[in-house]
């Protein structure tokens, strides 16, 4: 078993193909990747209209090369979302297949994916939302925020099976960093999912830096924006005894695009 966990995307698919076929050539064959958010899985133009934030997070970037079979990204994609995504369409659609060769995980809880037990929150912190006791989003900004009550439904999905293997978020859990331009960096209710679910890894990005910490016996990874090649990157494969082990191994630059023809 091997699967790639990738940073975030920001709509450059051509990009994670480039690396997934790197990681393939160095390794072997994946059996999933999975995304923290900020994918921008844009479909096409509606989608992209749909994405908060300034007009260069509203392109439709590569995704329908993905959605029609012409970029070969080595294995299914498995995404969360962040805080800059075609967040009506995704709520719309819900949880499921989204396009060719890809996956919404949705908004919170746990599933399995190649034999791996993986807990999941999308979006990000809102002090006027997250914290907020029934909250509900309205709006295309409030749409990126995750609430109090998917904290919540992750870890009771997470109570009613085994032990999980992995956590996505695309926030940081708090406690792992030094403040930063004298803010806090990271997410106390986040944190606390750790302490409660106990993962192997936790993975998350959202920073565009590479950070590597622990929570107790969780292994925190941070991933970077996917342009900084492998600090955008981990490989996690299965060992001998069953034990998830990240790869730490230098791969070399991608050259050229990665394209199937039609």
């Amino acid at each position: 078993m091997r699967i790639l966990v990738v940073g975030d995307v920001h709509g450059e698919f051509e990009l994670l193909a480039a690396w997934s076929a790197v990681v393939r050539e160095a390794r072997g064959p994946l059996d999933a990747i999975l995304a923290v958010g900020d994918v921008e899985a844009n479909r096409d133009e509606e989608d992209a209209a749909g994405v908060h934030g300034p007009a260069k997070f509203r392109k439709i970037g590569d995704f329908p090369l993905v959605e029609e079979g012409l970029l070969d990204l080595g294995a299914p994609l498995y995404f969360i979302g962040g805080n800059h995504e075609p967040w009506p369409a995704l709520d719309a659609a819900g949880p499921g297949r989204w396009g060719n060769s890809a996956c919404f995980l949705g908004r919170a809880g746990v599933t399995e994916i190649a034999g791996v037990r993986v807990a999941y929150l999308s979006g990000i912190h809102s002090p006027r939302l997250t914290d907020v006791p029934r909250a509900r989003r309205t709006t295309p900004r409030e749409r990126t925020y995750y609430v109090a009550d998917e904290v919540r439904q992750t870890a009771r999905a997470a109570r009613r099976g085994g032990q999980v293997d992995i956590l996505l978020t695309h926030d940081w859990p708090s406690g792992i960093a030094e403040p930063h331009r004298e803010s806090s960096i990271g997410r106390p209710e986040l944190r606390q999912l750790c302490a409660e679910l106990r993962p192997r890894w936790y993975f998350c990005g959202h920073m565009h830096r590479r950070h590597r910490a622990t929570v107790g016996p969780t292994e925190v990874v941070c991933l970077d924006h996917i342009r900084s090649g492998p600090g955008a990157l981990a490989v996690l494969e299965r060992d001998a005894a069953g034990r998830l082990t990240l790869v730490e191994q230098t791969v070399p630059t991608p050259t050229g695009k990665v394209r199937t023809p039609r």
